[in-house]
């Protein structure tokens, strides 16, 4: 499952960072289709985050190019997996920690 990461003795996990739990509005833009869907993030961390879309479907998805729209500031990235609790994305660059400390600070969730 994508919300859990794990390593092997032979690929450990380099310094795994706890998910942070928040519920931000947000838009997952899909650049080859033009595409804008609504929905939330769920978690964040300086490299990746979980958006669930609006719907009650997900679309299974990986390798696509996105950009992730939080109050009007793009974070480009790649979505890395589908799960029914919606599009894991691997962001191109690490997002500050101070950002990520305070969008989710400002929208943080019991898990």
């Amino acid at each position: 499952m994508l919300d859990r990461i794990e390593g092997t003795a032979s690929s450990p996990v380099p310094h795994q960072v706890p998910k942070r739990p928040c519920c931000i509005i947000s838009e997952l833009l899909l650049d080859e289709d033009d595409v804008a869907l609504d929905g939330i993030v769920r978690w964040m961390v300086t490299d990746r985050a979980l958006f669930r879309e609006a719907t009650r479907y997900i679309l299974k998805r990986k390798g696509d190019p996105v950009r992730l729209r939080i109050l009007g500031t793009d974070y480009p990235g790649t979505i890395i997996g589908t799960t029914s609790q919606g599009y894991e994305l691997s962001f191109d660059k690490p997002i500050d920690a101070e950002v990520v400390d305070d969008l989710v600070g400002r929208h943080l969730t019991e898990e």
